[in-house]
């Protein structure tokens, strides 16, 4: 968002993309979790704790591929990202790439611990 918009703050960055044609605006935050912003509402994705952090590679990449998949099963934003997030977790806390199975996610979501 530095980069597209010139500044580090998400609201402006994602309005900005928004007025481009954006539908659905995603902006990873790390441990602050995420922004969505999509027919004009924001929707403020707190990230979960990880058990521990070993291989933060493609944490994004697998935030996105958990969140596209929930969308395109007709989830609406809030499930979805907060599934991405769960999804991302987990990965974060293996080497290598996701490998788990979709059932993790479940406990993570109801009772994990929010950062």
């Amino acid at each position: 968002m530095e980069v597209v918009k010139g500044q580090k703050n998400a609201r402006d960055a994602a309005i900005y993309l928004a007025d481009l044609g954006v539908q659905e605006v995603i902006i990873t935050l790390d441990s602050q979790g995420s922004l969505i912003y999509t027919a004009g509402t924001f929707y403020k994705i707190p990230a979960f704790k990880p058990m521990a952090i070993v291989d933060a590679t493609g944490y994004g990449d697998t935030y996105m591929a958990g969140y596209l998949w929930r969308r395109v099963q007709g989830k609406q934003v809030q499930e979805a990202s907060e599934f991405g997030a769960a999804l991302a977790t987990i990965k974060v806390s293996f080497s290598g790439p996701f490998s788990g199975s979709p059932t993790l996610i479940a406990p993570l979501v109801e009772h994990g611990v929010l950062s």
